[in-house]
């Protein structure tokens, strides 16, 4: 917790400054200054709110104020499919969500959902920093998006209040929460687990009260929701990635002067960097600290072997092959 704290503190007042300009300021084609609105499900304190405030105050010292970013966090505007669709409306122009909820635009994304895809983090970055980065882009691009940057949301672990989960027999039977999302309920149900799609707002009672078991939580959820204070056990087994991808509509996008428009992808190249290597980092560090504080028992990924997981989920992959074309293989051969 003590390292939550310290990193919101160094976050609020850090002085990194980007190198996309001198400081000077940048207006559009009439004099006047830009502002856009940046809409956000995160609590300011979580990864993605603490780099929607870093963007917003490095394109602000980067452009002298010709760019100014409104921040709106914590779903002020709406939920992530919601704000997705208020970005080709025009009433927010950047929003940051995850790849589950973008790939109801652009149905490939999918693909960052398929369970035990990526080997680890590191083959998740080299992907999407990569030629199929690029590629999820470009088809991002034929359906009105431009997305910025891919940035960690974190990896879903299996966390419950029945039982250690260390094999795929231990999942079975019981009642996981998942999102409403064919691809999370199909990885539950070919490992016996009883898949119970709930929102978000209800998770923690309907943990609490029975209703389930358990889910698959990314850190931020574990500790954002305090679902810490309803589960008992932890496996740290990475079942699935979850992407966060900031997005802008495309039209919009190209339609900023030139010089906003890479003073803004500067900025958020930068921040990119900085969040994953200060930010995110140290954010997993304090959640992982604060969940075993309040008596969570974790099991450490160390101490999971994960093929027999993979072997178990293969249906889904079948299942689905013809949805992704070659984009499964593709990235499991990515180095």
């Amino acid at each position: 917790m003590k390292k939550l704290m310290l990193l919101a503190v160094t976050v609020l007042f850090a002085t990194v400054i980007t190198a996309c300009g001198d400081g000077s300021e940048e207006t559009n084609a009439n004099g006047e200054a830009i502002t856009l609105k940046y809409g956000h499900s995160a609590p300011a304190e979580d990864p993605g709110g603490m780099f929607a405030d870093k963007v917003a105050d490095d394109a602000r010292e980067a452009t002298g104020g010709g760019l100014e970013i409104e921040v709106f966090p914590a779903s002020q505007l709406g939920g992530e499919v919601e704000m997705v669709e208020q970005l080709r409306s025009g009433t927010i122009d950047i929003t940051f969500v995850t790849s589950g909820a973008l790939s109801n635009f652009v149905p490939e994304i999918g693909v960052l959902d398929m369970p035990f895809l990526f080997r680890d983090l590191d083959h998740a970055h080299k992907t999407l920093n990569g030629e199929i980065g690029e590629e999820l882009k470009d088809l991002a691009r034929e359906q009105g998006y431009e997305i910025l940057t891919f940035l960690d949301y974190g990896e879903g672990h299996l966390v419950n209040n029945q039982q250690e989960i260390r094999t795929p027999e231990d999942v079975k039977g019981l009642k996981m929460r998942t999102l409403e999302n064919d691809i999370f309920v199909d990885t539950f149900k070919a490992l016996g687990a009883d898949p119970v799609p709930i929102p978000f707002p209800e998770l923690y009672t309907s943990i609490q009260q029975g209703v389930v078991d358990g889910t698959d939580a990314v850190n931020v959820v574990m500790t954002g929701g305090k679902l810490y204070e309803v589960t008992d056990h932890y496996t740290e087994i990475a079942m699935n990635y979850r992407s966060g991808v900031l997005l802008m509509d495309k039209e919009q996008f190209d339609s900023l002067e030139e010089g906003i428009r890479e003073t803004l992808m500067q900025v958020v190249d930068d921040n990119n960097t900085y969040y994953h290597d200060v930010i995110y980092k140290e954010y997993e560090e304090g959640a992982q600290e604060l969940i075993a504080e309040n008596g969570v028992k974790i099991i450490p990924k160390e101490e999971i072997d994960r093929e027999p997981f993979r072997k178990a989920v293969q249906s889904v992959y079948d299942k689905h092959e013809d949805r992704f074309g070659d984009l499964v293989e593709r990235i499991a051969e990515v180095k």
